[in-house]
């Protein structure tokens, strides 16, 4: 598999989206957005979305150069329309949104739709955390992106539906959750897909109902589905996220007759320091952080990692050796860099 530098990968990116007809702003926003999600070992989320944006780029799916427009607010809340922007651009424009309520007001509540796909998810949340504030998002598909099966059922009925949560730490990286309701994300099935390689089980099943490996079964025709993750657990979890982020939003919820996949998503901002003091809470988080690692190690484990440190050992290991792309997913790349005219050599 080829390696790229991350600046060479974005480089590419940029030039991708610009000849496809994004702005300056728009095609390097979204270029860093996927790369660094690469960088940080999230590969469902990183360039292998690249032909996937061009295409709805393609079918006019993507607005070009919107930004948000504040459909009602508060002091503390706002209720956020993204004209089908971007979803890198347009997610972070409503993130600022609700940091802003939040520093103004102690807590900031966003809730967001007419979004497209905004990545790794991860990425909004920690832009509070990086500004010393907590935050916790929920997200879902306006309905449209189905391919999680409800617990006991076989056909798809939910999106992945993700949550993420960043919590600032005083000096260490920020505590950031970024986890899908899925058994596991469909951009990781779809590297495997790319690679030819299993799926492993518990993740995926065929259209009938089956457990299955074979990425093959999962997208048909007929297409299978996605198992929640942790049974009934996470279905309860991707059930109230759908609810949260679609139906407080006004992008809707999962339906039958819901088809174009974007985003919405709800997003709380709370001001650490006047709900509780930087000072007190850092020392419990800290406390809690120290506690917990100080764990005896299972049979076959080397460390303990709190989330979010995973994803920063990657960054830097990445960052020094270079990032790998599947075959199939370069191949993908560069077929859709060459119909716009761009060198990928």
């Amino acid at each position: 598999m080829p390696l790229f530098h991350a600046e060479k990968l974005k480089q590419i990116s940029n030039q991708v989206f610009r000849a496809a007809g994004a702005t300056a702003d728009e095609a390097r926003i979204v270029s860093d957005a996927l790369v660094n999600a690469n960088l940080a070992g999230h590969d469902s989320h990183g360039v292998i979305r690249i032909p996937e944006y061009v295409r709805w780029m393609e079918q006019k799916l993507v607005t070009i150069g919107a930004h948000i427009r504040v459909v009602r607010e508060s002091d503390s809340f706002a209720v956020v329309d993204g004209g089908w922007g971007f979803g890198q651009v347009i997610g972070r424009e409503a993130m600022e949104v609700a940091i802003q309520k939040c520093q103004q007001a102690g807590v900031g509540t966003v809730a967001m739709s007419q979004c497209c796909h905004i990545g790794r998810v991860g990425d909004y949340p920690r832009m509070a955390a990086d500004k010393g504030l907590a935050a916790v998002m929920f997200v879902n598909t306006h309905g449209g992106g189905k391919l999680v099966a409800p617990w006991g059922g076989r056909e798809r009925r939910l999106a992945a539906n993700p949550i993420s949560i960043a919590i600032p730490r005083k000096n260490a990286t920020p505590i950031v959750v970024d986890i899908s309701t899925s058994a596991i994300a469909e951009g990781k099935v779809r590297g495997m897909f790319n690679r030819k390689e299993p799926v492993p089980p518990g993740n995926i099943m065929d259209a009938d109902g089956v457990p299955t490996t074979d990425a093959t079964k999962f997208y048909g025709p007929p297409a299978g589905a996605l198992y929640p993750f942790g049974a009934h657990k996470g279905f309860a979890l991707g059930l109230v996220t759908d609810i949260l982020a679609g139906a407080l939003s006004g992008g809707g919820c999962s339906r039958k007759d819901a088809d174009r996949v974007g985003n919405t998503f709800l997003v709380f901002v709370v001001d650490i320091d006047r709900l509780r003091g930087d000072d007190p809470f850092y020392a419990d988080v800290e406390q809690l952080v120290e506690y917990v690692k100080s764990s005896a190690l299972a049979p076959g484990s080397e460390r303990i990692l709190i989330p979010g440190e995973p994803e920063t050992l990657e960054e830097m290991r990445r960052s020094r050796e270079g990032i790998s792309i599947d075959a199939e997913t370069w191949r993908q790349i560069a077929e859709v860099a060459g119909k716009y005219g761009v060198s990928v050599g």
